[in-house]
Parts: structure tokens; sequence; C-alpha cells
């Protein structure tokens, strides 16, 4: 069990087109009367332009999962509130927020732990709340938590749609365009693979360990700025089996992000506090 949830954390640390050449339509539930005339494909590059020239980035996330865990006869549901600020390069995060765990301990009582992460590219310092303390992790660690991290920007976070623009439906209100994908089945399987098995590599230092998803549905919601092309909000709902040594676990997940404070935040820097009191692992 502890391999699984090690894996959800971490994935927590983890989209010739008729489409494409068309407008967003107006959304039926307010008056839009500011419109655009840029179809799909015009919108995702530039919103894609926009991420990729990202410096820095806030994100306020609301998560909701859900994984079944066979072997272990047990259920895990997971709440998590987090706010991350982050600097692109070089690489530097800050993030800090709750999360509440049912269905580990005896009894089916909830865990709440506040928990806190510092990662620059020669550290990183995480707090758990059931300890109580600061814990510095080793510099091999460092580099495979940064290489995760970075797939939580907006540019890694719309690059996998590129695939599956023209089943995207396009609309649009006042200030943001609105990009929807549902889908299941197996052809939806890559838009999340890539990203599991980096967060996969991220826990283990063995080579060709391998985690076969299968997706059984994904429903996508993304808001980009009218006016900065800055993707602002994500939402994911995903469900979907993975199975590594012979187990399979199914895990549903739903991920509410919104992102702020585009190029705002200059720096980020680890509290004295917290460097002279960490236990190094």
């Amino acid at each position: 069990m502890k391999k699984w949830t090690a894996l959800l954390s971490v994935v927590t640390l983890s989209l010739g087109l008729a489409a494409c050449n068309e407008t967003a339509t107006p959304v039926q539930e307010k008056e839009v009367t500011e419109t655009s005339k840029l179809t799909l494909q015009e919108v995702y590059d530039k919103s894609l332009k926009t991420s990729e020239e990202l410096k820095s980035v806030k994100g306020t996330i609301d998560m909701k999962q859900t994984m079944n865990i066979p072997s272990a006869e047990m259920t895990l549901d997971i709440k998590s509130l987090l706010e991350m600020e982050y600097i692109i390069e070089p690489m530097k995060m800050h993030q800090k927020g709750t999360t509440t765990m049912m269905g580990v301990s005896e009894g089916g009582e909830s865990q709440e732990t506040d928990m806190e992460t510092y990662i620059t590219e020669d550290a990183m310092y995480v707090y758990e709340g059931t300890t109580a303390q600061w814990m510095k992790f080793p510099q091999e660690m460092v580099d495979q938590m940064l290489s995760t991290t970075k797939q939580t920007d907006p540019s890694a976070q719309l690059q996998p749609l590129q695939e599956y623009l023209e089943q995207v439906e396009f609309e649009q209100d006042n200030e943001n365009y609105i990009l929807t994908l549902e889908g299941s089945g197996e052809e939806f399987t890559s838009l999340v693979q890539d990203q599991v098995d980096k967060a996969l590599q991220s826990l283990t230092t063995e080579e060709n360990v391998n985690l076969d998803v299968t997706i059984h549905s994904v429903n996508y919601l993304v808001h980009i700025d009218k006016q900065s092309f800055q993707t602002n909000k994500l939402d994911m709902i995903i469900d979907m089996d993975m199975k590594m040594d012979g187990e399979t676990v199914n895990m549903k997940m739903d991920a509410k992000t919104d992102f702020s404070k585009f190029n705002e935040i200059d720096e980020i820097v680890v509290p004295q506090e917290v460097i002279d009191s960490a236990t190094e692992l």
C-alpha cells in the first residue's frame, strides 16, 4: 500500500482539424457582449506561447482523490487544499496546505495533516504535521522532484491537449475562452501516461519500472484569459486504473486549479529557522 499512497501524492505534485478553425461559441448561461473571432487553434497557439514564456505563477489547488487498493482491502479518500508559488527558471517552489485522509486508521476516522514544502535547486525541505518537524532531503531526490514539479506549470498542462484539439468544445464569455474536453477509452491514455511515468520515476531509482494506465473517463475544463492568453483555470476529472507489479488500483481524481500572480513572484527564500531546524535524511 505504501508505494500506491506515495505515487498518489507525487501525481498530485501531476490536451486538419475542422473544430480548430471555428470561433468560440458564446456560453448560454450569461450574456456575452465581448466576442472574439479567434479560432481554437489560434487561441491554443497564443496561450501555449504565453505559458512557455511564463517566469512565475501561483496555483491554488482543491483536489479530491479516491483510491481503491484491493490487496489492502482498503479505499482511501483524500482531500487536499494547497497553495503553491513557483518560479520557473531556476526552479523554486513553496507549497503549503492541508491533506485530509479517510480510510487509513481503524474505525475510519479522518486524519488531517498540515504540509509545507520548499524546493530550490540544491535543497528540498518538507514539513509534515504528524511529526511536527522539518526534514531536508538528499540532492538526488531534489533533482527528481524538480523534474516532476515542472509538470504542474500551465504550459505542461496545455501541451498534451494538442493531440485532442479536434474534440475540444470551444466557448467564450466576456473574460475567457473556455475549452472543454470529455472522453473515455484507450485513445485518452496518452493524455496522462507521460506525466504518471515521470511521477513514478521520481519515486524510485530502479530502471524499467512500468506503470500501465487505463483511462475510463477524462474531463478537462480550461479557462484562458482573452487579454493576456494566460491559463487561469484548469479543472480535471479522471477515472483510471493503474497496474504495477501485477496489482491494479483504481483512482478517481477531481482537481481544480486556479492560476494567478503571473510573473509577479520574484523570489522564494527558505526561512533560516527552517534550514537550522531541519533533520537531514
